[in-house]
């Protein structure tokens, strides 16, 4: 939807279900081309020294905002999936989060522009770049000041699940695992006969490592998990890996 003229006052409560969506989209697209546009002209200036000149302060609020934008643009990629299959009242809070550092980032950058930065220096065309990193990085505060708008509306939908989300036929899916299950296990049955026995457990290891990695791959085909779920469960499997390391040592 169009934005209002004042930052944090768009009204979302007569949004549909998929306006807000949609609207989350728009506003991880936004906060991609802010934050792009505040990176390059910090290049720049970096470029031909004139960042050094810059006042430590306003340099820490412009790292600290940029890391805070390209955490709400994944925030919003993470937070659309999930609600793509069910809304949660987790999604509410980190939109809220999300709208309240904007919050301090807008007051700060401009108490530290404002009490730093004088008029005379205007007519410098490297100022004109540090001005304009300066109006990015508080107008994109300023929009994502709406985020807490688009929580309070998403608020109502909290417990809704997307009964017409696509599924994989259970059966189809039931029967891949059989098959795994009973390959893995035949497996192990011919190795078995062709090396020492000490060796059987690291193969079975190995094989339940594998199922669990094809279960997780199979909940992230369904769109079950969100990409830091799937991070997280890869990591964990992996982190199994060590036992098979001491089992080879221990042979």
């Amino acid at each position: 939807m169009v934005k209002g003229i004042i930052g944090g006052m768009t009204d979302y409560n007569h949004q549909s279900f998929s306006e807000i969506i949609n609207d989350l989209n728009k506003e991880k697209e936004r906060t991609k081309d802010f934050k792009n546009r505040i990176e390059e002209n910090v290049e720049i200036l970096t470029k031909n020294s004139y960042w050094t000149k810059v006042l430590v302060d306003f340099k820490n609020i412009i790292a600290y905002s940029l890391r805070h934008y390209d955490n709400a643009i994944s925030e919003f990629e993470d937070i659309v999936k999930d609600l793509n299959i069910e809304v949660k009242e987790h999604h509410i809070r980190r939109l809220n989060k999300i709208a309240k550092v904007a919050q301090e980032i807008n007051v700060d950058v401009g108490k530290i522009w404002h009490s730093k930065y004088m008029i005379e220096e205007y007519g410098n065309d490297d100022f004109y770049k540090l001005e304009s990193i300066y109006r990015d990085t508080r107008d994109m505060a300023v929009s994502l000041l709406d985020t807490a708008n688009i929580a309070e509306r998403l608020n109502d939908y909290v417990g809704k699940t997307n009964y017409n989300r696509k599924k994989n036929n259970p059966w189809i899916s039931g029967s891949f695992y059989l098959t795994i299950i009973i390959v893995a296990i035949s497996g192990v049955a011919v190795i078995s006969k062709m090396v020492h026995w000490s060796l059987l457990p690291i193969i079975i290891i190995s094989g339940i490592l594998i199922v669990g990695i094809v279960g997780v791959l199979q909940l992230k085909n369904d769109d079950r998990i969100t990409d830091k779920s799937f991070v997280s469960l890869m990591t964990e499997i992996f982190k199994r890996l060590p036992l098979i390391n001491k089992s080879t040592k221990g042979k």
